[in-house]
């Protein structure tokens, strides 16, 4: 039975405590659970230079975390990763373990590198196993950008865990949610969506999303909320938003965007989002999703509108999660793609 290693960008041990005692989803754990049911054995490592070293800057640790990884996992046969800096290059010198890479924003990286960071990333992309990208949009532009054999490029579609986000019946709160924190989020296009929209909206993010956006009294910030807090938000709202800057934008990921959607998706709420290809890429067929010009508050307020008076988008999307983008949908998916790498 091969074993394959999960080494995600940070550590995952309070939220896999928190899924099971019932009060987190396993989304973010990417299939692990449900690897065992393809025939591998499963771990999650945390780079042990993370928890010491403290001779070296936080900083610093951060970078050089990955160089020691083949190492530390000399017994197992693939790591599954997104950490693609120095970890493919390592493992090849060191011929073990296989490295799978998730693509989580490599592209945008590889926009806005100078040369030299540009051709690093290459090099290492190259010496990995696979890559997985999260939409046949990310995957053409990734093979444009680092020039990989597209043979060891594959789309592995987001699951969601769907028995943690359930549909319920909305009440008609006029209650707006927007959920995510990274930096090609749209907010101030968002506050001005709203400002004159009778609905309340609540954003979930980080303050540092918000830090210069004008936001109108119906605007409310939660910053680390628990996840059996979002889950209700959600099962109070009429309308999830996903507002992100266009896909010219090199910050955050040319990927962001697609837990929201299917968190949204899988609580059977009608979804606005900006549109991008990632997007486009998961909204096929009938799966409850308004896209909108991106960084255009009109076209979003209008979208916001629309979806408050529809009554039929929010079970079509939960039924396209139940059809293709469940955690068990998405480990299957990726165990294909973790045999070929193993060999």
């Amino acid at each position: 039975m091969p074993t394959v290693a999960f080494v995600y960008p940070n550590t995952r041990r309070e939220l896999i405590a928190e899924w099971h005692r019932g009060v987190a989803p396993e989304t973010n754990l990417l299939g692990l659970n449900q690897l065992a049911a393809h025939g591998f054995e499963t771990r999650v490592h945390e780079p042990r230079l993370e928890r010491g070293a403290p001779f070296l800057t936080t900083r610093l640790r951060w970078h050089l975390r990955e160089l020691p990884l083949p190492w530390e996992l000399r017994d197992v046969d693939v790591v599954f990763t997104p950490l693609a800096n120095l970890v493919p290059l390592a493992a090849r010198a060191r011929r073990r373990p296989a490295v799978v890479v998730v693509n989580y924003g490599l592209n945008s990286i590889l926009r806005r590198g100078n040369a030299a960071r540009r051709a690093a990333l290459r090099a290492s992309l190259r010496s990995a196993a696979a890559v997985v990208c999260l939409g046949e949009s990310q995957r053409h532009e990734l093979l444009e950008l680092a020039g990989l054999d597209p043979h060891r490029v594959a789309v592995v579609r987001h699951g969601v865990d769907h028995h943690f986000f359930k549909p319920t019946p909305r009440l008609g709160e006029r209650l707006v949610i927007a959920v995510g924190k990274d930096l090609a989020r749209d907010y101030a296009t968002l506050a001005d969506a709203a400002r004159d929209l009778e609905a309340h909206f609540v954003v979930v993010a980080l303050r540092r999303n918000v830090r210069d956006v004008a936001l109108p009294p119906n605007v409310e910030v939660r910053e680390r909320i628990p996840w059996t807090e979002l889950r209700d938000l959600y099962a109070r709202a009429d309308v999830a938003v996903i507002a992100m800057r266009s896909a010219a934008f090199t910050y955050g990921s040319e990927a962001g965007g697609i837990t929201a959607l299917l968190e949204a998706m899988a609580s059977g709420r009608p979804v606005v989002a900006t549109d991008r290809p990632i997007m486009r890429d998961y909204a096929v067929g009938d799966a409850g999703i308004r896209l909108v010009e991106p960084e255009d508050p009109d076209a979003l307020e209008h979208g916001i509108l629309a979806a408050l008076e529809d009554d039929a988008a929010g079970a079509a999307g939960r039924r396209r999660v139940e059809a293709a983008h469940t955690m068990d949908s998405m480990a299957a998916a990726l165990a294909s793609v973790l045999l070929r790498a193993h060999g």
